[in-house]
């Protein structure tokens, strides 16, 4: 017995159809519609889910998820200012927590100077457009200079008008 008929549903004659349609691995299964495979096995939508949840669970990729669990989920992703209006616009209001964002560009082109002050920006309170968080970023240049994060916090503290102690961020 194969892997394709240890799967609830599946037996011999439905394996072998799976199998001429090209079906050759529970991956295969896992990541196809219920309708899709309902025709070609010549089985109910219903036992096609049944053997897709089979080998989903089998093949561990874990769970797909609906478009209405993903808006729910997105509820919870906050923004944080990068300190310019016009560039928190261009990326639909800031940088989204819950994702990597990378940004690139010529030597010299400001990126280290966003990281610093998104890095900077994020320790801030939420009125002030941080989340009151903390930072881990990577540098593989070699560019982190924590002197320039002092003198972002100092800035950033009189643009604010707000006390923020720059040890505190570092």
């Amino acid at each position: 017995m194969d892997e394709i008929e240890k799967l609830p549903g599946v037996g011999p004659a439905t394996a072998e159809k799976l199998k001429d349609a090209g079906y050759d691995s529970i991956m295969a299964i896992a990541v196809e519609s219920p309708r899709n495979l309902a025709e070609i096995a010549e089985i109910g939508e219903g036992i096609a889910a049944k053997i897709i949840n089979a080998a989903k669970r089998a093949a561990d990729i874990g769970d797909f998820e609906s478009g209405t669990e993903i808006m729910e989920r997105r509820k919870e992703i906050r923004k944080v200012t990068t300190g310019s209006k016009a560039f928190d616009d261009l990326l639909g209001g800031g940088v989204e927590t819950e994702s990597i964002t990378e940004f690139f560009g010529e030597f010299g082109s400001g990126k280290t100077q966003v990281m610093h002050q998104l890095a900077v920006n994020t320790t801030l309170s939420k009125e002030y457009g941080g989340l009151e968080g903390e930072v881990a970023m990577i540098d593989t240049e070699n560019t982190f200079r924590p002197e320039r994060i002092v003198q972002m916090v100092e800035g950033t503290a009189k643009r604010l008008g707000i006390d923020i102690n720059p040890e505190d961020v570092l």
